[in-house]
């Protein structure tokens, strides 16, 4: 997976990613180009953005204003501001399940030889967070910081399912489900009754919906309330993941987390008198 350039330099600027609200995702893009956590000018931000000078200065001086950013007024430049640091280490909280999770991990690609993902939800899209490659000679490979579709990929199908109706409907809101492939489910009705499925037996699948020659079995792991924090999926070649196959791994899985769940219970002090 490529990885973007670093906000220094010259090259073309990114494109604005695209928001439901414009102004959001212009503001994105000012921020990753202060990503690197050095003092930017002006124009460096107008040029890498691809905004024009007023606009980029209207929206950095609003991000002064409630205190994302830093403004050198002496030199005119212009710097992330250390509520980063808040956000960043709200995130880390949420991450440490990837650290109790990673036993059960290295564990669960072991005995499968296939490649374990875990993915935790995010606003629109599940994020891969940790992904250990399988020992087959032909297998599946997936990268940390990939971010997978909530209707088009099984870790994002388990963490879907047990997202309240309002968060489901948000998603569906937002526009089409693009297929990824020709198998690929995008009616919102039929996915919701994949989800319903999930929420009955404990694990989730997709056979060539995200990927031809691909597929992938998932379940979740739930929280100190009940929870889905995250999921854990075993993906590899479409050839060896027939249904019982199937079947078996995603039991596999739900047997496995069960016992994420509890050491994260262990971690937070959840369980009387554990230690």
């Amino acid at each position: 997976m490529k990885r973007p350039a670093a906000a220094h330099g010259q090259r073309k600027p990114d494109p604005v990613p695209e928001a439901r609200i414009q102004s959001i995702g212009r503001a994105k893009a000012l921020l990753d180009t202060m990503a690197h956590g050095g003092w930017v000018s002006l124009r460096v931000l107008a040029t890498q953005t691809g905004l024009a000078k007023t606009t980029a200065f209207n929206l950095v001086s609003a991000l002064v204003d409630v205190g994302l950013a830093e403004h050198d007024g002496a030199a005119g430049n212009y710097r992330l501001s250390l509520q980063h640091i808040v956000y960043g280490k709200a995130v880390e909280r949420r991450l440490d399940v990837a650290a109790i999770a990673r036993l059960h991990l290295m564990r669960l690609c072991v005995t499968t030889s296939e490649t374990v993902n875990l993915a935790i939800p995010g606003p629109t899209d599940a994020v891969i967070v940790e992904s250990l490659e399988g020992s087959q000679s032909l297998r599946v490979t997936s990268y940390s910081g990939t971010r997978a579709s909530y209707h088009s990929t099984a870790c994002g199908r388990a963490l879907l399912a047990h997202q309240p109706i309002e968060f489901r409907n948000a998603i569906y809101s937002l526009g089409p489900l693009l297929p990824a492939t020709h198998r690929t489910v995008t009616d919102p009705q039929s996915l919701e009754m994949v989800l319903q499925q999930c929420r009955e037996i404990g694990w989730t699948t997709e056979y060539e919906e995200n990927e031809i020659g691909g597929a992938c079995v998932a379940a979740p792991i739930f929280g100190l309330n009940g929870e889905a924090v995250a999921s854990v999926s075993i993906a590899g070649p479409s050839a060896r993941f027939d249904p019982e196959a199937m079947a078996r791994l995603g039991k596999l899985l739900v047997a496995n987390l069960a016992l994420v769940t509890k050491d994260l219970k262990l971690a937070a002090g959840a369980i009387p008198g554990a230690r």
